[in-house]
């Protein structure tokens, strides 16, 4: 009997080198399920842009009309730093949302995480624009939720009834990251 032959047994190396991108691919998982199952539910209005995608289908590219804020609900501290750096086009906020009958709308734009539980990470870029000689801000936040696919050949009719303002999305939110659940026609 030879027994100069050795069993090959997995290393320790092994297991954490085949695991880690395990590890991270479901870590990547998390925040999705866990709006998914325990976000809180809102409505927005939406305006879509584009019907269909050559590879993937049709979809509703979606512009929300939460997008477009009012300098009134920006922190002013937030303002002063855009101001004194003009030439950063994106700012990483938090926007506290609020239930205005079916619909959220925003209540608050600031760099901090707010203490309410309805709010949304997102990307605040300011739109500058003169008037009467005084450069003023407009202001536009990307939330990366401009996308739903829908069913095959229904794409243009969501597209028509958004453009009459005809279209909500329903989305879950939790913990500032929203899972797009549905688009459904205006009531």
């Amino acid at each position: 009997m030879n027994n100069n032959v050795s069993h090959i047994y997995p290393t320790r190396w092994f297991w954490i080198v085949l695991l880690v991108p395990v590890g991270i691919l479901l870590s990547m998982t998390v925040q999705p399920l866990l709006a998914l199952y325990a976000g809180e539910r809102i409505t927005l209005q939406t305006v879509p842009v584009d019907p269909r995608d050559l590879f993937y289908g049709d979809y509703v590219q979606l512009r929300f009309a939460i997008e477009e804020v009012d300098g009134s609900v920006v922190d002013k501290a937030l303002v002063q730093k855009m101001v004194k750096n003009p030439e950063a086009d994106r700012y990483p906020v938090y926007v506290s949302l609020r239930k205005n009958g079916q619909t959220a709308v925003v209540a608050y734009v600031s760099e901090k995480r707010p203490r309410t539980s309805l709010y949304l990470k997102g990307e605040l870029m300011p739109i500058w624009q003169w008037e009467n000689g005084q450069r003023r801000a407009k202001y536009a936040i990307d939330y990366q939720l401009d996308r739903y696919y829908v069913e095959e050949d229904s794409g243009l009719e969501w597209e028509k009834l958004a453009r009459q303002g005809k279209v909500w999305a329903d989305v879950k939110v939790k913990g500032g990251y929203g899972v797009m659940l549905e688009l459904k026609p205006a009531q």
